[in-house]
């Protein structure tokens, strides 16, 4: 298992210092949410695509993902496509072999529920050779709606080979699924493990403390076990979502620790 972070952790930072980072904090590579501080979407600018090009290809650093923020329950799947080939085209000019791309929010009313799955799976299938052709693969995320690792895997068996899962290890854990639960349906599909740690807290809106990894419930020990004993080979990646979350510590502070402390988890494994 190699060991990224997401730049999420740093949303004050140019795009040049997020790639330095990788080598001073001890990760082995990069997972791609920002560009300078502000979400990547398809309207970056080519100057800033060829910083980001330029800064990757000096320094050596490897690409674990391109995060977008595309969603497939949409109304309008042309404008959908439209975004996907944009942002598979930046996928390709910085050597990211994976989009992870969201479900989004589902309707509350059951049937209109199933449809809307239904044209998420079909979607997912319909822009998957968009993103081969561009040398990507799209991966799913067990995030928002689509949180339960079941619905992601409903979806992916429609969808055969053609696409992967982003396990985020926070929002099954939130919704009471257990990482071999998770390794169980998804297991195959796995494309990219992204870890982050939190703890319950009545006061807060979502219920949920954003922590540092080691400080929270997310058994991210376990999930790494059971990873290795599954074979899994791919990237693990930390989120510290300091640009969702300013009350998290500075990437200074946080970013050299958390990376120890998985990279001691990683080499303990049988």
């Amino acid at each position: 298992m190699r060991l990224s972070y997401s730049n999420l952790a740093c949303p004050e930072w140019p795009f040049e210092r997020t790639v330095e980072a990788v080598a001073t904090y001890g990760f082995d590579g990069i997972e791609i949410r920002l560009f300078d501080g502000e979400v990547v979407t398809p309207l970056l600018s080519q100057s800033s695509r060829r910083r980001a090009e330029s800064a990757l290809r000096s320094s050596g650093v490897s690409v674990a993902a391109l995060d977008t923020s595309l969603q497939l329950v949409t109304t309008d799947r042309h404008a959908f496509l439209y975004d996907l080939d944009a942002m598979a085209e930046i996928a390709a000019q910085w050597g990211a072999p994976l989009l992870r791309v969201f479900g989004g929010s589902l309707p509350a009313n059951p049937d209109s529920r199933r449809d809307a799955i239904k044209q998420a799976a079909e979607l997912l299938a319909e822009a998957a050779p968009l993103a081969g052709y561009y040398g990507a693969r799209l991966a799913l995320e067990t995030h928002d709606d689509f949180s339960s690792a079941h619905l992601v895997a409903a979806v992916l068996n429609h969808v055969g080979g053609s696409a992967g899962a982003v396990y985020d290890s926070f929002h099954p854990h939130r919704l009471g699924e257990s990482p071999s639960e998770v390794l169980e349906a998804l297991g195959r599909h796995i494309s990219l493990v992204q870890v982050k740690d939190a703890r319950r807290d009545p006061s807060r809106e979502d219920q949920w403390q954003l922590v540092p990894m080691g400080e929270g419930e997310v058994p991210v020990p376990d999930l790494l076990s059971l990873l290795s004993s599954a074979g899994y080979v791919g990237w693990v990646s930390l989120e510290f979502e300091k640009k969702w979350h300013p009350e998290l510590a500075s990437p200074e502070q946080a970013l050299h620790p958390q990376a120890q402390l998985l990279r001691r988890w990683i080499q303990a494994l049988p």
